[in-house]
């Protein structure tokens, strides 16, 4: 009984001294909590201090909203007729680079930001097959208060020209790799700077006009400024009826040919007319007929090359050459049409003709293209083309046509 007694004893007095010190521990805790807990928050004051909260948010929120964010990458595989894998034989006897690759086309990223319901700012980058970012577009549209569609603007900074119908036409959209020849020397790189009105008469008629530096961003003596005093000015008036459209389009400026001495001034002008007509037919969808005139003055770079001669001291007259003879009277202009095939294909023929020099034979370019679209999803199109260019070059007694056909593979995506 005693070793019992003992055994008792001996364990309760640890659970003993065990509860003893959790009870003071939780009295400690108790009476800390007491000292340390603030007084009730006042509920009005919490939720006042939410909303202020949500506010901000919201405010960052409509900010961000007002950024719009779009663009498209072209990656494409080419081989041509002409195709070589060497770039200079023996002598200083050039070779036709190696046409048969791949390359970005165009990486184009453009950033529209609303900042009110009546004005906008756009910047428009590329980084496509020069290896270098470049300003494409930059310029502030001011949108007209006084109707609920704002189709009355104003437009100031670097944009596409409004001439005709193929320049204003996105690369991402067209049915041809490619715009036509006559579009890409009477307008090299499709934009200028300068101001813009658009001006809708009524729900069919537009009218544009511009002002404008003349030549164009690509333009190999000044692509960012203009040393003519007068500036550039285009009209253009366009009838949109939805199954047809229609536009006639004028241009007149001035144009500086660079010299050692002086300079030389020609006309720089064009007059364009462009149709449009689209149809639906049962089974195989939507198509159109598309067509585009350009007649003017143009300086001729054949013309500049022969009347002139390069020396140690710059680019010269040649002795008797007549300046006046630098532009020449043009003629150039496309045919093409389009074809969808169900839902998921498309065709597209184009046949093109530009002549530099209406006074001379043998210098005009032709160029029949084909090309075949198809629709992965709505964000990506594979695209299959063939080019059949016609260009004369001398031959013996004769001329003849150099074989340059050319494949094209192109995966494009837009977002």
């Amino acid at each position: 009984m005693k070793l019992k007694a003992w055994i008792a004893v001996g364990l309760m007095v640890p659970l003993g001294m065990s509860a003893g010190s959790w009870f003071a521990t939780a009295e400690a805790q108790t009476e800390a909590d007491s000292v340390a807990a603030p007084a009730a928050e006042d509920p009005a004051a919490r939720l006042e201090g939410l909303v202020e909260q949500v506010q901000a948010i919201q405010a960052d929120t409509d900010r961000m909203k007002r950024f719009k964010f779009s663009g498209y990458v072209q990656l494409r595989w080419e081989t041509a007729e002409n195709s070589g894998d060497t770039v200079k034989v023996a002598g200083t006897t050039l070779t036709p680079a190696n046409v048969e690759r791949f390359y970005i086309r165009r990486a184009r990223l453009k950033l529209t930001y609303d900042a009110s319901p009546l004005s906008q700012a756009v910047v428009y980058i590329d980084g496509g097959s020069d290896r270098t970012i470049r300003l494409l577009e930059g310029y502030l549209a001011l949108l007209d208060p006084w109707t609920t569609d704002h189709r009355h603007q104003f437009w100031a900074g670097q944009f596409n020209v409004p001439f005709g119908y193929e320049i204003e036409r996105s690369s991402s959209l067209r049915e041809l790799p490619e715009r036509s020849r006559a579009e890409n020397v009477l307008f090299p790189g499709e934009r200028d700077r300068g101001l813009k009105v658009v001006m809708p008469l009524t729900d069919r008629l537009e009218t544009v006009v511009a002002v404008i530096n003349g030549g164009g961003i690509s333009s190999a003596d000044f692509p960012t400024t203009d040393p003519t005093a007068g500036k550039d000015w285009l009209a253009r008036a366009r009838w949109s009826q939805g199954v047809f459209d229609a536009a006639v389009s004028y241009y007149d400026g001035r144009q500086l040919v660079p010299l050692t001495g002086d300079d030389i001034e020609v006309d720089r002008t064009r007059l364009g007319a462009d149709a449009q007509l689209y149809y639906e037919l049962p089974t195989l969808g939507g198509g159109s007929l598309k067509g585009e005139l350009y007649r003017g003055a143009n300086v001729n770079a054949d013309s500049v090359t022969a009347l002139t001669v390069s020396s140690s001291v710059g680019r010269l007259l040649r002795p008797g050459a007549d300046p006046g003879h630098f532009d020449t009277d043009f003629l150039g202009g496309y045919v093409m049409w389009v074809q969808n095939l169900g839902e998921k294909f498309q065709f597209a023929a184009r046949a093109e003709r530009f002549d530099p020099n209406t006074d001379l034979d043998h210098d005009q370019f032709e160029r029949v293209s084909l090309a075949v679209h198809g629709f992965y999803d709505g964000f990506t199109r594979v695209t299959v083309s063939y080019d059949i260019p016609r260009t004369e070059v001398p031959a013996g007694a004769g001329y003849d046509d150099v074989p340059d056909n050319l494949w094209t593979v192109q995966f494009q995506h837009r977002f």
